[in-house]
């Protein structure tokens, strides 16, 4: 199976992996409790202090905790967004307000596509304890906003009351380039990382969050001991020590070289960041369906892009992992598959 549908790395660094092999080893004893090295080590990387720290099992994990034990009044969610977002507010039983997308956004050829979120009209709707998030870059579109865009909007949200939650997990793929990770527990600002996607190793779940001492040190009480074991903890300090998404195997010459062939048999494309695209190939959401199952009866598994707000999600198609690893591959399948369908399809 050519699985097109998640948003990792595919090339995880043969040093890691070495190292990991290293490190089962130390399994038949207990990691660190309070995985305390980890701190220190994105402390040092990130420059902040170490009580603004939680190091756990993923991003998701430490998500749902982070509902779980601040006292928040309400989640803002500008879509498109992760589906877990709703789903853990569900679960603490915290109200959630949807923003729909206010910007269009331009696909290959110029058409727009109104999937862009529009950081003013998101900030103008905080009220006192309300939590904002927002992904950097958005998935499944690319979007990116600049850290001093991001500041200005925390200082705002943070005045009004509220606090901001900027999502990088897709900011290593960047290197960075518009973190706000150095000024998490500012105004408010909590940033959630994840590093199972740049190390591309989703079945060890390794990740952090970083934000106002306080509501960190409740994270930290609430997780208790041994929450990130040998392995997690290994990944989170090798991790710190890169700084370039190419020191983790990543280069977006792959990508480019994807959606250039993709564009090539005619499917329109949104040029944004991050390890994915989004395609919009012209067919409605119930051909969209069809198209998922056709592929998937070849071999290759998509994502449609249901799931992250927008009603028309199905008619997209979000593009990622192995089909960067194997363009040539996923291109002919993908052109074969559209030559058996519809005439709306491009040949």
């Amino acid at each position: 199976m050519l699985d097109a549908s998640t948003t990792v790395n595919p090339f995880p660094s043969p040093e890691l992996l070495s190292l990991l092999g290293r490190e089962l080893a130390l399994s038949r004893s207990y990691p660190e409790p309070w995985a305390a090295e980890c701190r220190e080590a994105i402390s040092a990387r990130h420059l902040l202090s170490p009580d603004r720290i939680v190091a756990g099992p993923g991003a998701t994990f430490l998500l749902y905790h982070l509902l779980g034990t601040a006292s928040f009044r309400r989640l803002l969610l500008p879509e498109p967004v992760f589906s877990e977002y709703g789903r853990a507010a569900e679960a603490v039983g915290l109200p959630v307000l949807r923003i729909p997308p206010g910007l269009d956004l331009r696909l290959s050829g110029g058409l727009p596509l109104r999937w862009g979120i529009d950081l003013d009209r998101a900030g103008g709707l905080i009220r006192p304890g309300d939590l904002l998030v927002l992904v950097n870059p958005v998935n499944p579109t690319g979007q990116e906003f600049s850290a001093s865009r991001l500041l200005d909007l925390s200082r705002r949200i943070g005045a009004a009351g509220g606090a901001l939650l900027a999502d990088e997990s897709f900011q290593d793929f960047l290197d960075n380039r518009s973190s706000v990770l150095s000024r998490a527990g500012e105004e408010g600002l909590i940033v959630l990382r994840s590093l199972t996607k740049i190390t591309g190793l989703p079945g060890i779940r390794a990740g952090f969050l970083a934000g106002p001492p306080e509501i960190a040190g409740r994270m930290r009480a609430a997780l208790g001991p041994w929450s990130a074991g040998h392995l997690e903890q290994a990944v989170i300090r090798w991790a710190m020590g890169r700084r370039k998404a190419s020191e983790f195997g990543w280069s977006d010459r792959v990508r480019d070289r994807l959606r250039a062939g993709l564009e090539a048999l005619g499917v329109a494309t949104l040029h944004g960041e991050g390890p994915m695209i989004l395609a919009a190939p012209g067919f409605g959401a119930d051909e969209g369906r069809s198209f998922r199952l056709r592929l998937g009866e070849k071999g290759v598994r998509i994502r449609l892009a249901e799931g992250f707000g927008p009603p028309e999600g199905a008619r997209l198609v979000r593009v990622g992992f192995e089909a960067f690893s194997d363009a040539d591959r996923f291109l002919e399948l993908w052109r074969s598959t559209f030559s058996g369908a519809s005439g709306r399809f491009p040949a």
